[in-house]
C-alpha cells in the first residue's frame, strides 16, 4: 500500500534538497530583469531569458549596496543561491550581487547618475571665471597625497605670493563622502578664498568612487568661489568634474589654473605697461610744451591790445547803432505828440462844455430844492442856540432865539406863547 506525504512533507524535503545540493549554494546566473517596480524594502522581480522564467528576491541589505538602478528589460549577472518558500511551495533565486552584464555595476552607476544630473542642468549650473590674482587657494585632498606636493611645488613656481590653505579629507572609501562634504561646509564659512582645488590621485574606479557621489556633486553646488576638480588622470572624468566650473587633468594642471598669471608674466606685463606709461607720458609733456611755446608766442600774450580792438569796434558800432535808435524811436514819439495835441484840445473843450451843461442842470435842480429858494419866497427858520425851533415846548420865557431870513438873521427874545388848542389860540 502506497505512503501518502503531506504537502508540508513534500515542501520540507524539496527545502532539504534544494539547501543541502551544493550546484544550488552558488549560482550564477545571467538573463534579462522583468517585472521590476522599486519597493522601500525587499525587492522581487523575475530573470527571464527567450525560454524560461525565474523568480528573484533581493533583500534589502543588498539592495542597498548596488551601485546603480536597476531597470526593466536591464541584462543582468547575478550571483545568489536556490531557495524554496514552503507556504506557496514556489522557489526563488536569492540574489546576492547583481552587475550589468557587460558593463561594470559602478560604470553603471556613473552613466546613470551622469544623465539624471545632466537632464536637470547641473552640469551648466557652475560658469565662474578663475581670477587671475589669486590671494588665497583651499585645497581639498588627503595631506599625504601627491596630490598637495604637486599644487604647492606648482603654485611656488608661478604664483609665490598666494596663499595655500590645506583642508584634509578622505579621499577613498566608505567615510570619504562625508569626509569631503564636511570640509566644503568649512570653505563655504570662510569668505577669504579667491578658488577651490578638490581632488584626488588616479586610481581604480571604486578608489575614485566618493567623487562620483550624488550628495557630494550636489554639495559643490554650493560653493560660492570658483572651483576647480582634478580627480585621476587624464582619462578619468568624475562626476564632479563635470559639475566644477574647471577641470584639470592632473594636479599640477589644476594649479595652473588656479594661477592663471604667473608672477614672471606678471611682472614682465608691468614692467611693459611701465614702459608704454612712460611713452605715454613723455609724449603727452612734449605736446604740452609744443602748446605752451605756440601760447607764449601768441598776439594775444605779445600784444594784448590787440586782443579788445575788435570788441572795441563791436562796442562802437553798437553804440551808434542804439543812438541812431532812440533818435528815430524820440522823433516818432514826437510825431504822435503833434497828431495827437489838437485831437486832445477838440476832445477837452467837447468834455468841458458837456460838464458845464450837466453842472448847470445840476445847480438848478439844487435851487429848486434849496432852504435859500424857501426862505425867499416869505418863510423863515427858528433856532435856540443851535437848535431848530419846531414846537413850543422847546422854548420858555426870556429865552433868546434867533430868526433867519432870506436876507439875513433876526434876534429876538421870547416874550410870550401863544398855543393852539381845538382851533382856538391859548396863552
Amino acid at each position: 500500500m502506497a505512503e501518502y506525504l503531506t504537502v508540508s512533507a513534500l515542501t520540507a524535503y524539496l527545502k532539504r534538497k534544494f539547501t543541502a545540493d551544493p550546484y544550488l549554494k552558488k549560482v550564477y546566473v545571467t538573463g534579462e530583469i522583468s517585472n521590476y517596480r522599486q519597493r522601500p524594502g525587499h525587492q522581487y522581480f523575475k530573470i527571464k531569458d527567450d525560454q524560461a522564467v525565474v523568480s528573484a528576491t533581493m533583500f534589502k541589505s543588498s539592495f542597498n549596496r548596488l551601485k546603480f538602478q536597476l531597470e526593466p528589460g536591464m541584462k543582468v549577472n547575478v550571483t545568489g543561491h536556490m531557495d524554496l518558500y514552503a507556504p506557496n511551495g514556489s522557489y526563488s533565486l536569492i540574489i546576492e550581487t547583481i552587475e550589468p552584464d557587460g558593463v561594470g555595476a559602478l560604470y553603471q552607476a556613473y552613466e546613470q547618475l551622469k544623465e539624471k544630473l545632466e537632464k536637470e542642468g547641473l552640469f551648466q549650473a557652475r560658469q565662474a571665471k578663475i581670477p587671475l590674482f589669486p590671494r588665497k587657494i583651499a585645497v581639498i585632498t588627503s595631506p599625504s597625497g601627491a596630490v598637495i606636493r604637486d599644487i604647492m611645488t606648482t603654485v611656488q613656481r608661478r604664483y609665490p605670493i598666494a596663499e595655500i590653505v590645506l583642508y584634509p579629507a578622505v579621499v577613498q572609501g566608505d567615510g570619504a563622502v562625508p569626509s569631503l562634504c564636511q570640509q566644503i561646509d568649512a570653505v563655504n564659512q570662510s569668505s577669504d578664498y579667491d578658488v577651490l582645488i578638490i581632488g584626488r590621485g588616479g586610481g581604480s574606479i571604486e578608489d575614485l568612487w566618493a567623487f562620483n557621489d550624488e550628495k557630494l556633486a550636489r554639495q559643490l553646488l554650493t560653493v560660492k568661489i570658483p572651483v576647480i576638480s582634478s580627480v585621476g588622470h587624464e582619462t578619468d572624468t568624475t562626476i564632479a568634474d563635470f559639475i566644477a566650473d574647471k577641470r584639470a587633468a592632473t594636479p599640477t594642471a589644476a594649479a595652473e589654473l588656479a594661477t592663471p598669471m604667473p608672477l614672471a608674466d606678471l611682472w614682465l606685463a608691468i614692467q611693459q605697461h611701465q614702459q608704454k606709461l612712460v611713452m605715454i607720458l613723455q609724449r603727452e609733456i612734449a605736446q604740452r610744451k609744443d602748446y605752451l611755446s605756440r601760447l607764449q608766442q601768441s598776439y594775444v600774450l605779445t600784444n594784448p591790445e590787440r586782443l579788445y580792438e575788435g570788441y572795441l569796434q563791436r562796442l562802437d558800432i553798437a553804440q551808434d547803432k542804439l543812438i541812431r535808435t532812440v533818435s528815430l524811436q524820440i522823433n516818432q514819439q514826437k510825431q504822435q505828440v503833434a497828431t495827437l495835441k489838437p485831437r486832445l484840445k477838440m476832445s477837452m473843450d467837447h468834455e468841458m462844455k458837456q460838464a458845464q451843461q450837466r453842472f448847470g442842470q445840476a445847480a438848478a435842480g439844487l435851487q429848486l430844492v434849496s432852504p435859500l429858494a424857501i426862505l425867499a419866497r416869505g418863510y423863515s427858520v427858528t433856532k435856540k442856540e443851535t437848535e431848530v425851533v419846531r414846537q413850543l415846548n422847546q422854548v420858555t420865557l426870556d429865552d433868546n432865539i434867533s430868526i433867519q431870513v432870506s436876507d439875513g438873521e433876526i434876534l429876538a427874545r421870547i416874550t410870550g406863547k401863544k398855543e393852539k388848542y381845538n382851533g382856538r389860540e391859548n396863552i
